[in-house]
């Protein structure tokens, strides 16, 4: 029997969610007696023993903020030598992605991925280092990757990269039912009838603070509404604290991280999703699947939209009356359903299977 081709891969947490989903839809895909995945991260999450279970490694190293950039080079190239050989490392931080690219190139490691998912840089402190880390990055680089045209073009410019599509397991969310949308109103004893979902990292660029100003918005309009805020972040306290001040608790559910998305998705009648910017977001293809309407920034890459007609591109600037009244409107939206819904989607390119064979092709690996 073969040693698996080992494949390390650069992600900020194994919590739900973002990249760290976009990378388990496809190692949950993968043969592993052929090839194995290994992960740095930030952050621990449940997503940690699913990993392990499937043979792959963790390597918990601090952020590059509180380590500083020689530290963190020193630290990714140890894992690399120690832990390899490592056919290829794929580094999913964007134009964060210089650092650990280096390391592996002092590491030898020949195939070396820098992955953009967003369209713009994530706090403004960082434009005024941009030009430094983009280079750092494509020149450690020997593939450059996107989401999507947006997001490749923020970070590569003119210069050629491959896009490699968010895919999902179009099934999770397509064989749910009505009757399990009310077992899981119940599990979260939701009795309103307008449930609105919210799936991202509690960050600046996800915009929660404005989700709260449309709930006192929809409060002028209709008492029968439930938010359903999922995921983690360092804005969350924050964020629970603003739910509180204004007197919206009882129109919230925090749920924190989850495992059952597609269950979730599957009770929404409607998700906002008022980002400052992203590029093609897990979460707008898992509702799309999910045949559940979305009110969109209109910051928000537009090759996201599957065309299926269930998703409304909206400016932050037209204010949380605007969105509120959208999203009422969007929760009545007549639904093509979820056959037409996963047909769409695969259409743009989100399948699995297509994106393995891909990846494999950027690994320059037999599979």
């Amino acid at each position: 029997m073969r040693t698996p081709t080992k494949i390390l891969h650069v992600i900020p947490t194994t919590s739900y969610g973002g990249i760290s989903s976009m990378v388990m839809n496809l190692y949950r895909k993968v043969d592993t007696n052929k090839v194995q995945f290994d992960f740095i991260t930030f952050n621990d999450g449940p997503l940690k023993e699913e990993i392990l279970n499937k043979g792959g490694k963790i390597f918990k190293i601090p952020y590059i903020k509180s380590d500083g950039p020689f530290t963190h080079v020193n630290r990714v190239f140890k894992v690399c030598k120690e832990n390899g050989p490592y056919k290829a490392i794929h580094v999913h931080h964007g134009y964060k992605s210089g650092f650990s690219l280096f390391a592996a190139r002092l590491a030898g490691i020949k195939q070396r991925i820098c992955h953009i998912h967003t369209s713009d840089v994530e706090q403004k402190w960082q434009r005024k280092y941009l030009v430094f880390l983009k280079n750092l990055s494509i020149i450690n680089a020997t593939k450059l990757v996107a989401c999507g045209d947006d997001a490749g073009s923020f970070l590569f410019g003119n210069r050629s990269y491959e896009i490699l599509t968010n895919a999902i397991d179009i099934e999770k969310y397509t064989n749910l039912s009505q009757y399990d949308s009310i077992n899981y109103k119940r599990l979260f004893q939701i009795n309103s009838d307008l449930v609105i979902g919210h799936v991202g990292r509690f960050s600046e660029v996800k915009n929660h603070s404005f989700i709260i100003e449309v709930a006192e918005s929809l409060c002028r309009i209709t008492d029968n509404f439930k938010i359903v805020l999922v995921g983690d972040g360092p804005l969350k306290r924050e964020i629970e604290g603003k739910i509180k001040e204004r007197g919206l608790s009882d129109k919230f559910v925090l749920t924190g991280l989850r495992s059952d998305i597609p269950e979730l998705m599957n009770m929404f009648n409607v998700l906002i999703f008022p980002s400052h910017f992203e590029g093609v977001p897990v979460s707008l293809l898992e509702a799309q699947v999910s045949d559940v309407p979305c009110v969109v920034s209109s910051g928000i890459s537009k090759e996201t939209d599957i065309n299926n007609g269930s998703i409304t591109f909206l400016d932050l600037s037209k204010g949380p009356d605007t969105w509120a009244d959208c999203l009422i409107k969007m929760s009545k939206h007549q639904k093509e359903g979820k056959p037409k819904a996963a047909e769409a989607l695969s259409a743009k390119g989100y399948s699995l299977k297509d994106n393995i064979t891909r990846l494999m092709k950027m690994y320059d690996v037999k599979y």
